[in-house]
């Protein structure tokens, strides 16, 4: 974490950095925020800060370490962020002093607990669809042999993408708590951080037939 003195200093060395108004609640739900570690073209320089396509920051930006995924306590502290050569050349400057990070110079000074990185990538990388594929109790008929609640969320996440229940909370975002998929289907559900911004992704729950021959 920056000293205060530093801190300060960035606020009063991006006097020209451009804040524009953020998106739509509809458009923000569709798109992720991201900051560029480099120039990527077509689409904006290094330390700039923009939405982009979850496809693209989850298949090519992140893993390829063009881009991180940005830490926000709501959608209305997303703001897409441009920056002139002189403001970048400092910035770098700012990055680079032992014992630095990155810091938003529209974020307060004295900021909130920041959301860890790591957590971060790993609630934005999920993909858009999490599958269960599960017994039916008829080849043809849609109802379950058994069901599928959140607990079995919670178990994939943890042994698939790092995401364990003291990481994460999850629930319904249509159904009620307790409720469990019985059929064929698709819910959706959010996977909510529990600590830092408590940033949140919402994802489908999809549950397919298992047939004879799956593993």
């Amino acid at each position: 974490m920056l000293p205060l003195s530093s801190k300060v200093l960035i606020s009063s060395v991006f006097p020209s950095l451009r804040a524009f108004s953020t998106t739509s609640r509809s458009l923000a739900k569709r798109e992720t925020f991201v900051e560029l570690l480099q120039d990527v073209p077509g689409l904006g320089k290094t330390y700039d800060r923009l939405f982009v396509a979850p496809g693209r920051a989850r298949n090519d930006l992140v893993p390829a370490r063009k881009a991180r995924f940005v830490a926000f306590k709501d959608n209305k502290q997303r703001q897409v962020l441009r920056m002139t050569e002189e403001e970048r050349k400092i910035h770098w400057l700012q990055v680079e002093a032992p014992g630095a990070t990155p810091q938003n110079p529209q974020e307060p000074a004295e900021g909130s607990q920041q959301t860890p990185q790591h957590l971060l990538d790993s609630l934005f990388l999920l993909p858009s669809t999490l599958h269960f594929p599960l017994r039916t109790v008829s080849p043809t008929s849609p109802t379950l042999h058994g069901s599928l609640s959140l607990s079995n969320v919670y178990e994939i996440l943890e042994g698939s993408y790092g995401l364990s229940s003291k990481d994460v909370e999850v629930s319904w975002v249509e159904q009620e708590a307790g409720a469990r998929m019985k059929e064929l289907g698709t819910w959706k559900a959010s996977v909510k951080l529990r600590t830092g911004g408590r940033e949140e992704q919402i994802v489908d729950i999809k549950v397919d037939r298992l047939v004879s021959g799956d593993v």
